[in-house]
């Protein structure tokens, strides 16, 4: 009987022609196939972008020494997503080597007459980006602000000009709504306001100012008579007091009517008897009627108070929320345009534009690729 031969184990050797100091020999890196992992791809773009401007050095130095620093710029979010992959880690780090001595070879090879316009054009637009970043934040703050009070948006501001008047309509809009901030409500207004929903009244209350605060004014008189009982409770409505007169002045006075009616004998008296159990019956209607509505009429009160103060707060927290990036949104237009009307400055960005135009795409794209967002 011929024996069966136990099958091959798997090698752990990679297959032939594959060297470990290639690039894409690994099968695997970390939890990702090599094919997989984005920051294996974003390496391998950037060997990419290294290989043709390598290439193109002999024909547009400029080019290529742009092309190369743009490499070194955003080789470091590679390194960052690769810290936790020894293996790539160490891929990267080879070709950081590889990328720093083509550099220095490039800018030997060229000489400072070429490189140093570049380094200066860089520079610039890195310092305009920047000056442009804080303008788009701040705008982007005023407009969150404008939203956070319900105000109505407005076209972006392009100059200082635009923004400084804006700023002053806005501190003027800043002192007014401060100075209609009303006191704190009183603990007992807060308790209505909290047990018949808080913030869930909102969709239902008014938003214009000045009919806030009417009500509110109004509201305040109903109550300070209160003198600091419970506000829209009653001792009466509702009681078991309420509950026990009501039906039993109406049966008397019903009964008194009735023997009025049916008797012959005594129905005067009757008569007299039934009128008045009639008019108890009325009055106390009127009267449960009363507190009922004295007690809903201070809960409206309460709400009125309540929501004047709250109203009142959040507006001029979120003014002044928008007078501050106001101001640092005119800081920045001022900023910009200094920097646009100086001639080491916008000036000399405006010559190194003529001087190479079509190098100007990537010169932006390096001096933006550093920049950490505000």
């Amino acid at each position: 009987m011929a024996s069966t031969l136990p099958p091959p184990m798997p090698s752990t050797m990679p297959p032939p022609g594959t060297g470990l100091g290639a690039s894409g020999a690994f099968a695997l890196s970390g939890a990702y196939p090599a094919s997989q992992n984005p920051v294996s791809r974003a390496l391998r773009m950037l060997k990419t972008q290294l290989n043709l401007a390598v290439g193109q050095r002999e024909e547009d130095p400029e080019r290529a020494w742009l092309e190369l620093v743009s490499v070194r710029e955003r080789l470091e979010g590679v390194v960052d997503g690769a810290r936790e992959d020894p293996l790539l880690l160490a891929d990267v780090e080879r070709f950081r080597g590889k990328l720093e001595e083509q550099i220095r070879k490039l800018t030997r090879d060229v000489g400072d007459e070429v490189v140093a316009p570049l380094y200066s054009w860089v520079d610039l637009l890195r310092q305009r980006s920047k000056l442009e970043a804080e303008v788009d934040n701040a705008r982007a703050r005023v407009a969150e602000a404008r939203a956070s009070r319900g105000a109505r948006g407005m076209p972006p501001l392009a100059t200082d000009e635009e923004a400084g008047a804006a700023l002053d309509a806005a501190e003027k809009d800043l002192a007014w709504w401060r100075g209609e901030v009303p006191a704190p409500p009183s603990p007992e207004t807060l308790a209505v306001w909290t047990d018949l929903g808080g913030d869930a009244l909102r969709p239902r209350l008014p938003g214009e100012p000045q009919v806030v605060r009417s009500r509110a004014t109004a509201a305040s008189a109903l109550i300070e008579s209160a003198q600091g009982r419970a506000l829209g409770a009653s001792s009466y409505g509702g009681s078991k007091l309420e509950l026990l007169l009501l039906p039993t002045i109406g049966a008397t006075a019903l009964l008194a009517s009735m023997f009025a009616l049916a008797g012959a004998h005594g129905r005067a008296a009757f008569g007299v008897f039934s009128a008045g159990g009639w008019s108890a019956f009325a009055v106390a209607i009127a009267v449960s009627a009363f507190t009922r509505r004295r007690a809903s009429k201070e809960r409206r009160a309460a709400i009125d108070v309540v929501w004047h103060h709250t109203l009142f707060t959040e507006q001029t927290s979120s003014l002044d929320l928008e007078v501050g990036w106001l101001r640092a949104l005119t800081a920045a237009l001022r900023a910009r345009g200094a920097f646009d009307g100086h001639k080491g400055e916008g000036g000399q960005l405006a010559e190194l534009a003529k001087w190479r135009p079509d190098l100007e795409p990537v010169v932006a794209e390096v001096a933006k690729s550093s920049i950490a967002p505000p």
